[in-house]
């Protein structure tokens, strides 16, 4: 049951993800939030935020952590958190989980070519 659940929910992520790319459209903070808040906010957010990098809302996110921005518009390779993401730099990203699915990691690599749009 958990296993069709999940199936059924990777479909319906990459439809919709699909859909936005058919009308050219780029993936928009709308689209990165849901992924963010399942697998980030668990340690990124209020008091106990890594480095103080906070991914709660779109706002905190472009502000970055105490290091600095931890994503460049239209540079996901010299964007920190794309390169935890795909274990390039470490600690891989989601820390002590899964990595996230290529689909998803790509997503937020086109999210960032396109500017980090928020809507």
């Amino acid at each position: 049951m958990q296993r069709t659940f999940v199936a059924l929910l990777l479909i319906c992520f990459s439809q919709a993800t699909a859909a936005a790319e058919a009308v050219g459209q780029p993936p928009t903070w709308a689209d990165i939030n849901p992924i963010v808040t399942k697998h980030c906010v668990m340690c990124h957010s209020a008091q106990g935020a890594g480095k103080g990098l906070r991914l709660d809302s779109y706002a905190l996110a472009i502000a970055g952590s105490k290091d600095g921005p931890v994503l460049l518009p239209g540079d996901p390779e010299g964007s920190e958190l794309i390169r935890r993401l795909k274990g390039i730099s470490t600690p891989r990203m989601p820390f002590l989980s899964y990595p996230l699915a290529e689909e998803q990691i790509a997503l937020f690599v086109r999210w960032v070519e396109a500017g980090m749009p928020e809507r």
